[in-house]
């Protein structure tokens, strides 16, 4: 309550000046600007295929596990074919957390992955100590507002900390040698047409929401370049590449900004805040949460607007990190809960979103002529119903019991986990798993082929664990271990509907 306060007091000033702007309704999703990703290598994707994938929005929650989901479809192989779903996947929609691991991937890909002639999974889990992944521990709420400091004392922003921690890149020290020499921009995922370059990375487009209507705002180069963008306010005061028309093409736009945005929970993090041309007011943009929680419709857009393949082949995925296994345990018991912030804010009204999504989904599809058939969600709820089917034992009961019995701190969750671990490297044995560089078993390594040996009681430690990962920036290694496995778990349960979605049908 004190943090409110004080975030209230310091930007209620700025509230009555930047809460309005006059703009023309946002420019809708397009693709006649950019060359097609069906153009990208044959080795890595079909060109007779449009496959988007949908990440949802869950701080560090929905980073992880979406991020655990993009390891196990990498693991989905198509048939008679070295290529595999993750490397099929055409076009990213993501909104808040899910715009991490996306983010994340996508850097790899540009930068590392296929020059190592490694797989994702080989470079996550054996190379994720030096290019980390997530927002660096010594960062807390307070220390992610505009002009807070990091360890070292130098000013440092939301913005640059994405870019750093996520991204790869120090705006901070470009020369650094521990980070990729280039910043991401939007020009990484969208070619122009004119261009003589051949596309090369799948497109990838983080989801905003405008501050003072609710519109949505996907962060493409034509979108960007028309709102007629000349400066970035806010998490951090910088200037940004202008053209001669002295506004930002948009492919120059640094994907940091469109991420942080994106991820601008209200109350929590600051809205990103962009100057508009020939505006003495400026264009505020929040969570993409608000008007999109899936990113379903910029995505299911982008599908229709793809003219080079038949509508019947265009298929999508969406990972829902935010469903039913957080709101309705296994174990329903008042003693195991812990309240999420995306389904307490009053701008979310998150269980009637989940009540009709198939719906919407469905709705979306046929309007767009595209079969309802050809999309999949994979969630906590993919866990939960395996589970259901089990057939339950001794040692299931037993776990039930203690889940029952034990109260809802962080550190009975430890505990949990440091059983469940035991368990695992007991029954599968240690050659099971990757280790770290000092010999630690990495959880989430296990190997898929034992997946189908996970005991109900596993299974339910699984799902209990990820499930009830509170929706927040930072994460403790249990967590994210957990979350990671039970992401290619998911995906692993979902290998036969995977493998119909990559099936050209003439």
């Amino acid at each position: 309550m004190l943090f409110l306060f004080l975030q209230m007091g310091y930007s209620q000033n700025k509230i009555n000046l930047f809460s309005e702007i006059n703009y023309s309704s946002i420019p809708a999703v397009a693709l006649d600007d950019y060359k097609s990703v069906q153009e990208r290598d044959t080795k890595f994707q079909n060109p007779n295929i449009a496959l988007g994938i949908g990440i949802s929005g869950g701080g560090s929650r929905a980073q992880f596990f979406s991020m655990g989901v993009l390891l196990g479809l990498e693991e989905i192989h198509e048939d008679n074919s070295q290529r595999n779903f993750l490397n099929e996947i055409d076009y990213f929609s993501t909104v808040s957390g899910g715009c991490f691991s996306a983010g994340y991937y996508l850097t790899i890909l540009k930068n590392k992955l296929f020059y190592d002639n490694c797989s994702f999974n080989e470079f996550y889990f054996s190379k994720a100590d030096a290019y980390k992944d997530y927002v660096d521990k010594s960062a807390n709420i307070l220390s992610l507002l505009n002009n807070s400091r990091n360890e070292k004392g130098d000013k440092i922003s939301m913005t640059q900390r994405i870019d750093s921690d996520i991204l790869q890149y120090d705006a901070l020290n470009p020369d650094n040698t521990n980070k990729f020499g280039t910043q991401m921009l939007l020009s990484d995922f969208f070619v122009p047409k004119n261009s003589t370059a051949t596309p090369s990375l799948p497109m990838f487009v983080a989801n905003g929401t405008a501050f003072n209507n609710g519109e949505r705002i996907p962060f493409m180069p034509h979108i960007i370049r028309g709102l007629n963008l000349n400066s970035s306010l806010a998490p951090n005061k910088a200037s940004i590449a202008l053209n001669e028309n002295e506004v930002n093409d948009g492919y120059n736009f640094p994907l940091t900004y469109a991420i942080t945005a994106s991820s601008a929970f209200p109350g929590v993090l600051p809205k990103v805040k962009f100057g508009v041309k020939n505006q003495e007011k400026i264009l505020c943009i929040v969570d993409g949460g608000a008007s999109d929680n899936m990113g379903y419709k910029t995505l299911v857009e982008l599908l229709h607007n793809d003219t080079k393949v038949n509508d019947k082949n265009k298929k999508a995925l969406f990972i829902d990190c935010l469903g039913q296994g957080k709101k309705t345990p296994y174990i329903n018991d008042a003693k195991i809960r812990l309240i999420s912030l995306f389904e307490t804010a009053s701008l979310y009204t998150v269980q009637t979103r989940y009540m009709t999504f198939d719906k919407d989904i469905e709705n979306t599809f046929e309007r767009y002529k595209i079969p309802v058939s050809n999309y999949q969600i994979i969630g906590f709820t993919t866990i939960r119903d395996y589970l259901i089917k089990m057939n339950k034992d001794e040692n299931y009961e037993e776990l039930v019991t203690e889940l029952k019995n034990t109260n809802d701190e962080s550190s009975s969750w430890v505990k949990l986990y440091g059983s469940f671990k035991l368990d695992l490297i007991s029954k599968f044995g240690e050659d099971s798993f990757t280790k770290d560089k000092d010999g630690e078993v990495i959880v989430a390594t296990l190997n898929k082929e034992k997946f189908k040996d996970l005991s109900p009681r596993q299974v339910l430690m699984l799902y209990e664990y990820a499930s009830h990962v509170e929706t927040k920036l930072r994460i403790t290694p249990e967590e994210r271990e957990v979350l990671l496995l039970s992401g290619r778990f998911a995906a692993y349960l979902k290998t036969n509907e995977l493998k119909e979605l990559l099936v050209e049908h003439k």
